[in-house]
């Protein structure tokens, strides 16, 4: 019988909000998200509907191996080695961690270092977004481009300050357009406006461009979580 892991890649995402040409990983938030993170068993989306299942399923694999985070953020890094069979890559690109994060500086090393493969052997972009940015210097993520998901706009200028594009969910938009949020400038998540899937707008994969406009990435909560999420904001 396979072993069942912690993490899961699948080589052509079934979530349109992705695209079609997008594989993603997925790993167990109750694992690998760090406590600091509001919204994790509060919430998250990654632990609810059919992202949920697949959590469920690799939560119980972390817990039944006892796997820590960076021991899979070494199974993820294989199993980007292993994508299309090792071999060339048909100019995909690489969501990480559709659910999950990393938490450790060595688990970013091994993820950055299995992006860097998977783009030589032809995969366009890699990206992400980690409630753990504070501990891992952004120079780490060489080979991923990755926005910092923050729970407040103190905390984006904290990220920006850091090197990073910064991540903010808010309860709506206020514009379709990109509008200032206490002074830095928001970009609503063209996807959650326009219907725009993420192979065709690109913005999070070039997070380091973002970074240098002094730029975030809005997202909207949406669906059962609205009304729970208006809880927590942190302005």
């Amino acid at each position: 019988m396979k072993k069942k892991l912690p993490v899961l890649l699948s080589e052509k995402s079934s979530n349109k909000k992705l695209g079609k040409k997008i594989a993603a990983t997925y790993a167990s938030v109750e694992a690998t998200c760090p406590s600091t993170c509001k919204l994790k068993n509060n919430g998250c989306y990654a632990q609810l509907g059919f992202v949920g299942i697949h959590n469920s399923r690799l939560t119980k694999a972390a817990k039944k191996g006892r796997y820590n985070s960076l021991q899979i953020s070494k199974m993820e890094a294989k199993l980007i080695d292993e994508s299309f069979k090792g071999g060339a890559v048909p100019g995909t690109s690489l969501r990480l961690h559709v659910s999950g994060d990393v938490r450790t500086q060595n688990g970013v090393r091994h993820l950055a270092a299995a992006a860097r493969r998977f783009k030589a052997r032809g995969g366009n972009k890699v990206w992400t977004y980690s409630h753990a940015w504070k501990k891992l210097p952004k120079p780490l993520w060489d080979g991923i481009s990755v926005l910092a998901s923050v729970d407040s706009t103190k905390e984006a200028a904290e990220a920006l300050a850091a090197g990073y594009a910064p991540a903010f969910v808010v309860p709506e938009f206020e514009s379709e357009k990109a509008y200032m949020v206490d002074g830095i400038k928001g970009i609503p998540c063209p996807e959650q406006t326009r219907g725009v899937p993420c192979e065709d707008c690109g913005l999070c994969m070039n997070a380091d461009l973002l970074a240098k406009n002094q730029s975030m990435i809005l997202f909207a909560i949406h669906g059962a979580r609205k009304d729970k999420f208006k809880l927590n904001v942190v302005r």
